[in-house]
């Protein structure tokens, strides 16, 4: 870098033509003071200016810039601007510096300082962009002619001659952020001094310049790029909105706009003297898609400069973020699927749920492979302990009365039996307690059957997937993704054109795809908030941000707002009062505004109710199950009797 400071100038100096259109070299025009009037247009350029300017320039780089990583030099290719450049970098600037021809450079500059942008060596505010001029027709139509993103930091324009109306080049850049004009005066003692002139867009007609005199010595650079926009003075802003987009923007029960959007929007509007007008829906009813290369929906509007820019919550992602400028991100979303709520498990089959499958066939073996055990261990014993016959049978039956909590008169006297039945005994005892257990929580609290929590549980199940077809990215990035999980989501993906026909298909058991907090009030303003969850697992999880026309100047200070807005938590607070307000007007208070549908509030307490016949039916049926056993037991023993 430090080789590259000092070796430009000298191969600037050969690499400037000494001969341009057939005109001499500075040193020689600059002593014919007919020819170069006639190049400037304007008042008689002396010798003296091309050294003055390159020193006056000089000297705001050293002390207005001394931060700067990175210098841009533009210039109109006449003389006087060569002359100036040529001196100015052979004064020695501090810092890196390219240098390009407006006019006569090989590639369109505007493009190649935006490939430099891009490549992140000229891409923050502490770079500068300058441009040397002398034709102020020129100027113009380079500017005007200009990508909105042809330079991303602070621009100063720096006019060669003195004529007032160069101020007009300010309107050319108005799409740059910060930019500062300055006008070269002289002094009755001939020296070079600065104007500098800032263009305020938005003032009234009669006060949108201001022009204030360069102190050199002490300037800072916040004080040479003016605050362009500290009052909008009551500008109308024309917004790109779709008042259906909770909890962002969307009609409350008065049908009045609220939302977290219209919330910010309001505090910036106070704050920076503007009015602003909402549009109900888009005129195509699309959100913001690519469409075969044309941009549609609300972004679609912004993207043609048909609005000035969207507060709803919509999503950063590249292709838009290429298209639209967007603001800092306030906000996190994601995109859920929706499910509806497996039937309950029958409670006439609660007897069994208690233990699974397994434990019960673990229980069964285990109870005929001790039975067969047993029996041979009281084949010795004198004394029967059963009141009939002796039997595996009987053995079995006899084992099983600790399962059921049965008491036995006596145990066999043969050797090595009691520690046998001890641990059996202690066995029993843990099964029957924790089927007693089970089986009483299960009837006395609700339990739900299995849902669905994963992406690739989904992708596995036989559920079909619906969305509303109204212009977002997801499904193409569902159909196009390589990740197997999301490709077969893709697959069973179909998009539908109202929200009617999308619940129906859910009342039918298809999922809903949408993005995660309007699926809250999709779901409950159609009276299905009780009978839907969400999967667990969330799908593109992504930023919120505002989105601005390409080049929009005043971005940055909307930036500055909704930045501190979310830093502060207001954006949070404002969405927690929303959503509260949303389920105080619909009656829906008992569901979480953050943990999903279905998940009561950890803050909220439950209330005591007495118990009811629901709560304390386990009970009664295990009575009614224990007498029915109790009843064939009995039969069973009666038919052994009297058949035996």
């Amino acid at each position: 870098m430090e080789l590259t400071r000092y070796l430009l100038p000298v191969c600037l100096t050969l690499l400037i033509p000494a001969e341009v259109e057939g005109v001499a070299r500075t040193e020689a025009v600059s002593s014919d003071p007919a020819m170069v009037a006639g190049t400037l247009g304007a008042s008689p350029v002396t010798p003296q200016h091309p050294p003055l300017h390159a020193e006056a320039l000089l000297a705001i780089l050293r002390t207005a810039f001394q931060d700067t990583r990175s210098l841009k030099v533009l210039h109109d290719s006449t003389i006087a601007a060569k002359d100036v450049l040529q001196r100015l970098l052979l004064g020695g600037i501090p810092m890196a510096v390219q240098v390009r021809d407006i006019i006569n450079s090989p590639q369109d500059p505007g493009d190649h300082l935006e490939h430099f942008r891009r490549r992140g060596s000229h891409n923050s505010d502490l770079d500068i962009t300058i441009l040397l001029f002398l034709d102020q027709d020129r100027v113009q139509s380079f500017l005007r002619a200009r990508s909105s993103a042809w330079v991303m930091g602070p621009l100063v324009l720096v006019s060669l001659h003195t004529t007032p109306f160069t101020r007009q080049v300010l309107v050319a850049a108005g799409e740059v952020s910060r930019v500062v004009l300055l006008l070269p005066t002289f002094t009755s003692g001939g020296h070079l001094r600065y104007n500098m002139v800032t263009y305020f867009p938005y003032n009234p007609v009669g006060a949108r310049y201001r022009t204030k005199l360069v102190e050199r010595e002490t300037l800072t650079r916040h004080q040479l790029f003016l605050e362009r926009f500290p009052d909008f003075h009551g500008q109308l802003f024309h917004l790109a909105s779709w008042i259906d987009d909770f909890p962002y923007l969307f009609y409350d029960n008065e049908k009045k706009v609220v939302g977290i959007g219209q919330a910010m929007l309001q505090e910036i509007a106070s704050r920076l003297n503007f009015t602003y007008h909402l549009q109900e829906i888009p005129p195509d009813e699309y959100w913001g898609e690519l469409i075969n290369g044309t941009w549609v929906g609300m972004l679609g509007q912004v993207v043609r400069k048909e609005k000035d820019f969207i507060i709803n919550g919509m999503a950063v992602v590249l292709d838009r973020y290429q298209a639209a400028d967007f603001s800092v991100p306030y906000f996190s979303d994601s995109y859920s699927i929706t499910l509806k709520v497996p039937p309950p498990f029958p409670r006439w089959r609660s007897v069994v749920y208690p233990f699974g499958v397994w434990v019960w066939a673990g229980v069964l073996a285990a109870l005929v492979m001790l039975s067969l055990i047993f029996h041979l261990l009281v084949r010795a014993d004198s004394s029967p302990i059963y009141n009939n016959r002796m039997d595996v049978l009987s053995t079995m039956v006899w084992l099983s009365r600790t399962l059921l909590r049965q008491s036995v008169p006596r145990v066999p006297e043969v050797m090595g039996c009691r520690a046998f039945l001890a641990c059996w005994w202690l066995s029993a005892l843990v099964l029957s307690t924790s089927y007693m257990g089970k089986l009483i929580a299960f009837l006395t609290v609700p339990t739900q059957t299995r849902r669905i929590d994963t992406l690739e549980e989904l992708a596995a199940a036989q559920v079909k997937i619906h969305m509303l077809d109204y212009g977002n990215f997801l499904p193409g990035y569902l159909w196009s993704s390589k990740e197997p999980v999301l490709r077969r989501l893709g697959n069973k993906l179909s998009l539908l054109p109202d929200y009617d026909q999308v619940l129906q298909a859910f009342d039918s058991g298809a999922g809903v795809l949408e993005a995660t907090e309007y699926s809250q009030f999709l779901f409950i303003t159609r009276s299905r908030s009780k009978t839907s969850y969400a999967v667990e697992e969330k799908l593109y999880p992504n930023y919120v941000g505002w989105a601005f026309q390409k080049g929009a100047p005043y971005k940055y200070i909307f930036d500055r707002y909704l930045n501190a807005m979310s830093q502060s938590g207001l954006v949070m607070q404002w969405r927690r009062s929303i959503i509260e307000d949303f389920r105080r007007s619909t009656g829906d208070k008992q569901r979480s505004a953050t943990k999903g549908m279905l998940q009561v509030e950890e803050e909220e307490k439950q209330v005591l109710e007495p118990l009811t016949l629901e709560n304390i039916q386990g009970a009664f049926i295990v009575l009614a199950f224990g007498s029915v056993l109790a009843l064939l037991v009995l039969v069973i023993e009666v038919v052994v009797m009297y058949c035996g």
